[in-house]
């Protein structure tokens, strides 16, 4: 005759699968967080060859779509034709970093672009981004900003030089590992640079908090992997 589970046999298997579980969920979610960080990583490196694609066919720069214009964000609307690319770019993927999933109505991220409006989920659906998870570290044509937008042979370190990267990392955000959902210091994010090369690097934030102390407006101190304009 067939002996039945006791209460207790039963109780113990359910106890182990209950802990097998709680072994595996954080593989799943760190597995599942690195493929989203190496698609990011992919997105950038295919836009970073864009970008020096165009500056070979322009004079080795990025060129603003006027003498005023702040190529940032419009800098994706030259980038058609090098990622071959023709219809609309409102729904680009290679634009969108899957783990930019930013509250954009949150006052306070609202307040690190307080330019235009933003509201809703992800940088990359904003149409004050020009729907992109990612940006161009350059200015207007006639700045007098030392930024990437300078010819590019006139980079004078273009491996620590940003070209592009993650919003989240011009802002003291984080899309890979946040520790919390604002600005905080060493935050990771992947950056693209005049040399070719993809990381995935801290950024230095200042402490100061909104768009004032954005890392975008200053160069890091000594020891980090990169630099936001020539000194």
């Amino acid at each position: 005759m067939k002996r039945a589970f006791t209460l207790i046999e039963l109780l113990m298997v359910i106890a182990i699968i209950a802990i097998l579980a709680a072994l595996l969920v954080p593989v799943v979610n760190k597995a599942e967080s690195a493929g989203k960080k190496a698609n990011c990583i992919n997105n950038l490196s295919e836009i970073n060859r864009a970008l020096l694609m165009y500056a070979d066919d322009h004079a080795d720069v990025i060129r603003g779509l006027t003498n005023g214009d702040k190529v940032y964000f419009s800098y994706k609307d030259s980038m058609g034709p090098y990622l071959s690319r023709s219809g609309a770019d409102t729904n680009d993927t290679v634009f969108a970093c899957p783990s930019d999933d930013f509250n954009c109505s949150d006052p306070k991220i609202q307040a690190l672009l307080p330019f235009d409006p933003v509201n809703g989920p992800s940088f990359y659906r904003q149409p004050a981004t020009h729907y992109s998870s990612y940006f161009f570290n350059g200015s207007a044509d006639g700045d007098d900003d030392p930024r990437a937008a300078r010819p590019f042979s006139q980079v004078r370190r273009p491996a620590e030089m940003v070209l592009a990267a993650e919003d989240s990392g011009a802002l003291g955000l984080s899309t890979h590992n946040r520790k919390q959902p604002y600005q905080f210091n060493n935050a990771l994010n992947v950056m693209s640079f005049v040399d070719g090369h993809i990381s995935c690097i801290q950024i230095y934030w200042n402490g100061t908090t909104g768009f004032d102390g954005i890392p975008g407006l200053y160069n890091p101190p000594g020891g980090y992997e990169y630099e936001w304009f020539a000194d």
